[in-house]
């Protein structure tokens, strides 16, 4: 299996933790710091594998893009995570800021990979 398809699968696995971290955000409830701290881990984790993927071999424009979009998703995340170690609740709108751009990445890495 080629790395590229593991990225897009472990970016995948990290987007549905997102998206219940910001389910549980938007209706107050609480939730272990440590899920976030998994969902950053095996965001970054895909991020370094798609990485490894474009810069191992050459890939399309939208691949290329989908990366770039992740690697400011990973910003957007780490803007939230200096938040939570500051013992504050990150910003709604960095969570959503963070949540679109991870999800446009995503986008684009599927139209890329099957377009």
């Amino acid at each position: 299996m080629d790395i590229i398809w593991i990225a897009l699968a472990v970016l995948a696995v990290a987007a549905a933790g997102g998206l219940t971290l910001a389910v549980a955000f938007v209706r107050r409830r609480p939730y272990p710091v440590s899920v976030g701290y998994l969902h950053g881990a095996i965001g970054s984790i895909g991020v370094v594998l798609l990485g490894i993927a474009v810069f191992g071999r050459a890939q399309g424009m939208p691949v290329n893009s989908a990366l770039l979009l992740f690697c400011l998703a990973l910003v957007g995340g780490l803007f939230n995570f200096v938040f939570r170690l500051q013992r504050a609740p990150p910003h709604g709108f960095m969570i959503i800021l963070h949540g679109a751009v991870a999800l446009a990445g995503l986008a684009v890495l599927l139209i890329g990979l099957l377009g």
